[in-house]
């Protein structure tokens, strides 16, 4: 048996492939209930994220997630409170079509509203962005959002079921 703790299956987890990553995504709401989105189309599939990006030595988290959303955008936030924290473990999500990385990570989602209305050109946009939209947050089962399992609480932020502290969301594809 190796050094590795077992998994609860009691099975030894697979080798990592790098050393985990930290992230940082920004949950930018409107004061119209829109919800601030990137569009990729990468190798023939279009889908939607969040902005947000990998936490820098000297930030902060919430100080990426903010630095993140301007790059890809153009847009200053206020970044407010975490809402989520989510675990992506690459070995379990082969058969997902939307598979895109082998590195694991460790995403913080950040509650954040937009500092202003102006907007500047994205500065850094990422190689497979095609666009930056507004999409309301009733509609969001439309898209295709990665991670496919948080349209269900990101629909829900403002409602009577929204979660107001932190919520572990481990290895959501």
């Amino acid at each position: 048996m190796s050094d590795h703790a077992l998994s609860p299956s009691g099975a030894e987890p697979p080798a990592r492939l790098t050393e985990p990553r930290v992230s940082a995504r920004a949950v930018v709401v409107d004061e119209a209930r829109r919800i601030l989105l990137i569009r990729h189309c990468d190798n023939g599939r279009e889908f939607h994220v969040l902005p947000g990006g990998r936490v820098e030595p000297g930030e902060t988290a919430a100080e990426a997630a903010g630095r993140e959303v301007r790059e890809e955008t153009g847009l200053r936030v206020d970044v407010g409170e975490l809402l989520w924290v989510r675990e992506y473990l690459p070995e379990r999500h082969s058969g997902n079509p939307y598979h895109r990385t082998r590195m694991q990570q460790l995403q913080l989602y950040f509650k954040a509203q937009p500092a202003s209305d102006a907007a500047l050109p994205a500065t850094v946009p990422d190689r497979t962005q095609s666009a930056v939209v507004w999409h309301p947050l009733a509609t969001l089962n439309e898209l295709v959002l990665l991670p496919l399992g948080l349209a269900m609480p990101l629909t829900a932020l403002g409602t009577t079921e929204a979660v107001h502290a932190p919520v572990y969301l481990g290895d959501l594809v």
